[in-house]
């Protein structure tokens, strides 16, 4: 059985998957889930090495998408400078925003929301679940560069710091 697409992805595509980071599609497979036969993409993402399986049918409103050209990262690695995000102040909120922006899986506003936490910690460390969120964000921000570029991770990892200390003394 053969779902349709509105954009088409195939098997070799480097891919993003919100939340999750980057990946590759290894496999489109069939399987019967609750008596219904459905194709599935199977990804194998690159910071976990964790395969995932996401419903063909479901995979556009799930977010996956094609990785960001490297056309297009120097745009994306700007947004490390723009202006902060407007997070509210009161932790618990802040923290809900936070996670709510990770799993929407804009990469321009996760790039942003690297900068905000980054210039954060330049005044006051940050608590260790908002830190943990910092380097979560930053890690699919290295994935995505990293996939793009054909370049390791910790070299992406390298580049976006030399961003963000340029973002912090501009």
């Amino acid at each position: 059985m053969t779902e349709t697409l509105t954009f088409s992805l195939n098997i070799g595509d480097s891919v993003v998957y919100p939340s999750h980071g980057a990946g590759v599609i290894h496999n489109i497979s069939d399987h019967v889930v609750m008596g219904k036969q459905q194709s599935y993409f199977e990804i194998e993402l690159l910071k976990s090495g964790m395969q995932v399986k996401v419903p063909v049918v479901h995979a556009q409103n799930l977010g996956l998408r094609l990785i960001t050209p490297s056309s297009e990262l120097p745009e994306l690695l700007s947004s490390f400078a723009k202006p902060d995000l407007d997070l509210p102040a009161a932790w618990t909120p802040r923290h809900r925003r936070e996670q709510t922006i990770l799993q929407d899986g804009n990469i321009y506003i996760i790039a942003q929301l690297v900068g905000t936490l980054h210039r954060r910690m330049q005044i006051r460390n940050l608590a260790v679940t908002e830190r943990a969120i910092y380097d979560e964000a930053k890690k699919i921000i290295a994935t995505e560069v990293a996939v793009s570029k054909s370049i390791e991770i910790k070299k992406a990892i390298e580049e976006i710091d030399i961003l963000l200390e340029q973002a912090v003394a501009a």
